[in-house]
């Protein structure tokens, strides 16, 4: 009888017997008929890290030495291991797994963790899906085993082992404890003891494990069963709603994939309603035949929820991307990932057709929408406010799909003096100003070579330089001269405050 807690989760594990070795010879580096092996300095003695099939059938096997090898066949090809190249082949293989799930999971130095929850049907069932990545990975010249499981220890184990039964804890008990993927302290315990397998690990005491590695053994017995999770971190992070589809015969044609994404773009978006969010970025992945990953990706400048907008705009990236896709072998599957997804506001829309003398916002965020699609997220912006006291520092630009901005909008004021001017000089530009009173407004000021004489004075408004870089204060004020031209000028410093003496700046026009 199984003692593993439901789990609706389904792991399928890959096992690379011998990926060093057949990253060599799909590199053309073992050309040659001998048998091929990699090795590594290990505890000050040159060790066996990697065998092939032909060094595996003549007795060779993993962390022997180079020594006893080369005695049991004089002519081995020993190639120094590179694990970093072996990481980075991992990881290419991870990279082609995603057209089958987003979730996959390193597991080095040789195995994957595939989370196949929910999309096995789409490949004919679990069978059928496991059957396959066998089949193409042999294809591509790597030797490889997989299982599915309820859990991530259970899959790895029958993937290594073999799987004879369907019930979980049948088919781990004889299995030996080392597929429970045990540390060597772990695994060097319970040979001790005398447990040797599954079964006798189950049910021996756990009061008897209070060591770490006693306890490290129990935990991955409880893993494997189901009765603790586990948690693994995929390769990239898991989007919180995908769609896949996987095809009966290659896309070739824009159309074609248009009419994929279309149905992608159905399917998720019917997720997106159900937890009453819209689509803020998108990517859409598109596996060729070929092995390549092509990832088109799209954003909208509010939550977007409606099928007809994300397809214009799918439809202006495509066509951009159109002649850089490659995919002269076609495309095979293709999965869209919601990246982040907003809540949508239960404001309802107007239902009665209103002339509007200016854009609506949806108007608006639909052109920058469909603008950012067609020359770049980072070439279209909006302008930006800054909670800062320097008037020339309070302004600036950001990307327009990056969302509403979070500095609060004034409204004007109530007697409807502007405050601020209309026309802000990006840098102040200096005057020669004469004041009656040293603190007081101006009563004349040469700016541009030309003298300008005071009729009008309002301020000060006073802003304080920061604290931190020194800055001197500046008092502000708005002065209207003979000709009733408007300005907006500013004293820094203020007398006796240091020992230079007060400028005076010109920084904006009002009129």
């Amino acid at each position: 009888m199984s003692t593993a807690l439901p789990n609706t989760q389904r792991w399928l594990a890959i096992y690379l017997p011998r990926l060093k070795t057949d990253r060599l010879i799909r590199s053309g580096r073992a050309a040659d008929d001998r048998p091929l092996a990699t090795y590594a300095k290990e505890a000050g003695a040159f060790q066996l890290t990697g065998v092939d099939a032909r060094a595996s059938s003549l007795g060779l096997k993993l962390a022997m030495s180079l020594a006893d090898a080369r005695a049991i066949h004089p002519s081995l090809n020993a190639v120094e291991g590179e694990p970093e190249e072996d990481a980075r082949t991992l990881d290419n293989i991870a990279a082609w797994c995603e057209r089958f799930t987003p979730i996959v999971v390193l597991d080095p130095p040789d195995g994957l963790f595939l989370d196949v929850s929910g999309c096995a049907h789409l490949f004919g069932g679990e069978k059928a899906l496991r059957d396959q990545i066998i089949t193409r990975l042999h294809a591509q010249g790597f030797a490889s085993r997989a299982a599915i499981a309820p859990t991530p220890g259970a899959a790895w184990a029958f993937a290594r082992y073999g799987l004879k039964s369907d019930d979980l804890f049948t088919a781990l008990a004889p299995l030996p404890v080392e597929a429970l993927r045990l540390n060597g302290d772990a695994a060097a315990l319970l040979h001790r003891v005398g447990l040797r397998t599954i079964a006798q690990l189950y049910n021996a005491p756990r009061a008897n494990f209070t060591a770490r590695a006693g306890e490290h053994a129990m935990l991955r017995l409880d893993q494997a069963l189901g009765r603790t999770r586990e948690a693994l971190t995929p390769r990239r992070p898991a989007p919180p709603v995908y769609a896949l589809r996987r095809f009966l015969e290659p896309l070739f044609s824009t159309e074609a994939i248009l009419e994929a994404t279309q149905t992608l773009c159905t399917d998720a978006l019917e997720k997106l309603e159900l937890r009453d969010a819209g689509l803020r970025r998108a990517e859409l992945h598109l596996f060729g035949v070929d092995g390549r990953d092509r990832v088109i990706q799209i954003g909208a400048s509010r939550p977007e929820r409606d099928l007809k907008p994300l397809m214009r705009l799918f439809r202006e990236k495509l066509d951009r991307a159109a002649e850089n896709l490659n995919a002269e072998f076609g495309i095979e599957a293709a999965r869209l990932d919601i990246v982040q997804m907003e809540r949508v506001d239960g404001v309802a829309r107007t239902l009665v057709a209103v002339e509007e003398a200016q854009a609506s916002a949806e108007k608006i965020d639909a052109i920058v929408d469909v603008l950012s699609a067609r020359l770049g997220a980072q070439r279209v912006l909006r302008p930006h406010l800054h909670e800062l006291h320097a008037p020339e520092r309070a302004g600036g630009w950001r990307v327009a799909l990056g969302g509403e901005s979070k500095a609060p909008v004034r409204g004007a004021p109530k007697d409807n003096v502007p405050r601020r001017p209309l026309t802000l000089f990006a840098r102040p530009q200096k005057v020669d100003a004469i004041a009656t009173v040293p603190d007081g407004p101006p009563i004349r000021f040469r700016w541009r070579r030309v003298l300008r004489e005071v009729t009008r004075a309002e301020g000060p408004e006073r802003i304080s330089g920061d604290w931190l870089g020194g800055a001197p204060t500046r008092d502000y004020y708005r002065v209207e001269d003979r000709e009733g031209r408007r300005y907006w000028l500013y004293r820094e410093g203020l007398y006796g405050e240091g020992d230079e003496l007060p400028r005076w700046f010109v920084h904006g026009l009002f009129a």
